[in-house]
Order: C-alpha cells, then structure tokens, then sequence
C-alpha cells in the first residue's frame, strides 16, 4: 500500500536506508521529511512492514528527489515505479513542475528505472561521489 509518511514511518525508514544506502543518512534528517513543510516521502507498505519509501523537498515549482530505498527482498517488482509515481502525484497536487534528481553514473539500476520513468539527462558532476564516481542529473517535467 502506497501512502504519505507519517512521523510513526520514522524507525522503519531508518532501517531501509540502513539495509539499502552505503551512506544512510541520520534521523533527523528522515524526521525532517515529514515534519517539515518543505518535503514530503511516500512509504510502500506490505503486511504492516515498510518495504520502500521515497522522499523529496521542494521550493516553489521544483522538487528534488533525495533517497529512494526498496528492501532487496522486494526490488524488481515495480515498487519503485509505483514509490515514484506516488510521489509525482503528490508534488504535482502542489504545484510541482519539475522534478531533479542525482544518481551514480554506475548505478545502472536506478538509471534504468529513472529513464523508464521519464526523467531525462541534462547534465552530470565529476567525481560527485568521490574520485572517479560522477554522477548523472536527471529531471522531469510534471506537465507531461
């Protein structure tokens, strides 16, 4: 089940970027994606366990998508997808008009998912990630 994050999703996100990000970021920083009015996550939810979550901030018509995390017992079964379309829907309710986001250039996964989602390249950082890992900018229009 799809819905907004509420400020109880706050443990659980925890462990996702824990089990899924190499560098996960603290929990202020996931309390933030709910309490502060600037930013908003949607959580995938199976059985009464987390099992995917989104987050994003914005300001005035721009948002910019920070982590997405999907258990690994449960990628390649279009939970990202759904996690991100979840999210258009609910920046595009606020006026959203574009939608950024940065991954690893050697992240061939997220890549994939993001250019099968819409999101196009228009720019890349060198060594963004540390010496030799670039990273890729991609960004969607929300009036597609």
């Amino acid at each position: 089940m799809l819905r907004i994050a509420t400020i109880n999703d706050v443990e659980a996100i925890m462990s996702l970027e824990n089990e899924c990000m190499p560098h996960p970021w603290v929990e202020a920083d996931i309390r933030s994606l709910i309490t502060d009015d600037k930013k908003t996550a949607v959580v995938d939810e199976e059985d009464g366990r987390l099992v995917g979550y989104v987050g994003a901030s914005f300001v005035l018509d721009e948002a910019e998508i920070g982590n997405i995390c999907v258990a690994p017992s449960c990628r390649r079964q279009g939970r990202a997808s759904g996690l991100l379309r979840e999210l258009f829907a609910t920046l595009s309710s606020m006026g959203i008009e574009t939608v950024f986001l940065e991954v690893e250039e050697g992240n061939s996964g997220a890549v994939s998912l993001y250019e099968k989602e819409g999101f196009e390249k228009y720019s890349s950082r060198k060594d963004y990630y540390g010496q030799g890992r670039n990273a890729l900018l991609y960004k969607i229009s929300m009036a597609k």
